[in-house]
Formats: structure tokens, sequence, C-alpha cells
């Protein structure tokens, strides 16, 4: 452990490079914080903190930069969190308010407005909707074979899918079986419902009440199928490359990093959270090399009884990170508020 003066020092350098992005010296952090000692005993603590491997010297400059395991040793001890009050929260939530149908709608405004605040880029997933139903279901006829089936579902949500049906198929033909769908599978689980189809107890069932060509079956599975797919909503996915023009981050690598982010599955691997708290994880800490320069901040959200969901930034481990937990935390709690208007 570091002692008070060390962990001065390291904390000093630290704000001090997040603000600037040079190397601080001793006689900046002497001038800066006014401090009893001189520079020459600033030089000496910070020769034990090079040696600490907690900064590091960047080529001939007489200046410190912080190192990963400094960044780590500030969040792990000398981090304040500053505590969330209900109007910081019922602030955000003004600002993500909207007449939005669809619960997907709110979380991309919310991605945006999060990245438009912190100047990083934000990812937000939704819980996985354990209890999602089906709300209706319908087939349109479009231009000569072609159908558009949609399915709107508990949350909102409404999935459309054109297809085109075999010549021998009209959609008049199809009609007690969308009937049918609406009178016994509205408002049961959409997992139910697949696990249904994928035991052919669906099939089966629909064999004994209308006419059930294969065909009617896919086209309503992969609707279905479609429903409850996991959307990585990203606000400020531009802002990942502009701080890639950072002389210690690059470019190549930061497009590299962005198309990691639409996978839902890779985004629930980088983006780990804890109950009611923001988690913060350095490039070495990450699964992938991709990301050694970046950070990676997450926090919890639930929709109702669905827990579940993600809010995260992405940026340089060159950030001010009390600042931006305290405003990924205050948007994590909005969300809880905002998400109970659509359970």
């Amino acid at each position: 452990m570091l002692t008070d003066r060390q962990q001065l020092i390291l904390a000093a350098i630290i704000y001090e490079y997040t603000q600037t992005a040079r190397a601080v010296g001793s006689k900046t952090l002497h001038d800066q914080l006014n401090l009893e000692f001189s520079p020459a005993t600033i030089r000496n603590e910070m020769s034990f903190l090079e040696e600490a491997d907690l900064i590091k010297k960047l080529h001939t400059s007489a200046g410190r930069i912080p190192s990963k395991a400094g960044y780590r040793y500030y969040l792990d001890h000398l981090m304040v969190a500053d505590q969330v009050s209900k109007q910081d929260v019922a602030l955000i939530a003004q600002q993500i308010r909207g007449n939005f149908h669809e619960l997907d709608d709110l979380l991309g405004q919310t991605a945006r407005q999060l990245a438009k605040m912190t100047g990083l880029t934000a990812l937000v997933l939704k819980p996985k909707a354990i209890n999602l139903k089906i709300s209706s279901f319908q087939l349109i006829q479009l231009e000569r074979q072609q159908v558009l089936a949609v399915l709107a579902t508990s949350d909102g949500k409404v999935t459309s899918q054109t297809f085109r049906l075999p010549k021998e198929m009209s959609v008049s033909s199809l009609t007690d079986m969308v009937a049918y769908i609406n009178a016994q599978m509205v408002g049961r689980p959409v997992q139910e419902v697949l696990s249904l189809m994928n035991s052919e107890e669906l099939p089966v069932t629909l064999s004994r009440n209308v006419e059930s060509p294969a065909a009617f079956l896919q086209l309503f599975g992969e609707v279905l199928a479609r429903s409850v797919e996991e959307q990585v909503h990203i606000g400020g996915r531009f802002n990942l490359l502009e701080v890639a023009n950072d002389a210690y981050l690059n470019l190549k690598a930061a497009r590299s990093v962005l198309e990691l982010f639409d996978s839902p599955e890779v985004v629930r691997q980088l983006a780990v959270t804890q109950k009611q708290s923001v988690t913060i994880r350095l490039g070495q800490e990450l699964p992938t090399s991709l990301l050694q320069d970046y950070a990676i901040l997450a926090a919890p959200f639930s929709v109702g009884g669905d827990a579940g969901g993600v809010i995260a930034l992405v940026g340089p481990i060159r950030m001010p990170y009390a600042k931006v937990a305290r405003l990924l935390s205050t948007f994590a709690k909005a969300l809880d508020t905002k998400l109970l208007e659509y359970v």
C-alpha cells in the first residue's frame, strides 16, 4: 500500500494527464498542487511510483504518465464515487423522455444521449425478455405472392418480415391459420411458443385444426424467432474513432473494436456488471487484445422483473472515471424508472 503522499501524487498525475494528455513533471505537480514538500521530494516519490509500475516515462520526456496498473490502483483505492441523487435521475429521465412506442426506440435514444454527454461510445442491451408475450400476428398481402408478416409483442415491439409464398398458395388460404394463432397463442410467452414449434407440438396441433402447409410454419417461426433476437443499441459509434486519433491509440484497431460491438453475445462478455454498481475493466482485464488500450464501464438495469439489462461506455483508458461512472450510474437508474412504463 502506498503512503498518503504517494497516493496524493499518483492521483494528481492521473488527474493532470486526464485533463491535458501530456506527461506530468514534478515542477508541474508542485505548482498545481501548491504542496508543502519540494519538487525534489516529488521526484523521489515519482521514482518510487515508477519502480512500482504505477507510472511510466514516455520517451525522453521528464514527465510521467499513469500506467494501466496505476489506473487500476486509482480505481480500487483512490477514486471517490459520487452518490447519485433522485434529482440527477429525474433530470436524466427527462432527457430521454418521449412517446416511444417500442422499448428499443427508448434504448436507442438513451445510448445516443449518454454518448453525447460523455463523448464516449455507449452500448445498451435490454434484458433478455423471459416474460415476453405474443400480442398479435397478421399477414398483409403485398404484390403478387409477397406477404408481410407482422408480429407484435408485449414490450411494444413490432417485428415484420417479407416472404414470398409458393405459387400454389394464396394469402386467403392462410386466414384460418392466422386466426388460430391469434386465438390460441396471443398472451403466451414467445419462448414457450418457440419451444412448442421445436418440439413439433404446435405443427401437430395446427394440422388438427387447419390445413397446415409447412411454408406457413416456417414463416411464422422466422418472425417469432426474430422478435426475441438481441440487439446492441450503439450511441456515439464514431466517438471511438475520434479518440483513436490520440497518439497512443490505433485507428485501424478502433474499427475492429467497433465490429465487436455489433454482437450482443460479445457485448455481454465484455460489459460485465455487478448488482447496483458500476464495474470498470481496463484493457488487460478484457478478454481480447483489441481492447488493450481501452476501458469499459458497465452498469445493470432491469425492465420490471426481467433483469440483465446492460448499459456501458467504451473509451480510452485516459478518461475522467469518477465523472463518467457517476453519469453511467445515473442513466442506469433513470432507465430503471423509465422502463416501468413498459411493464
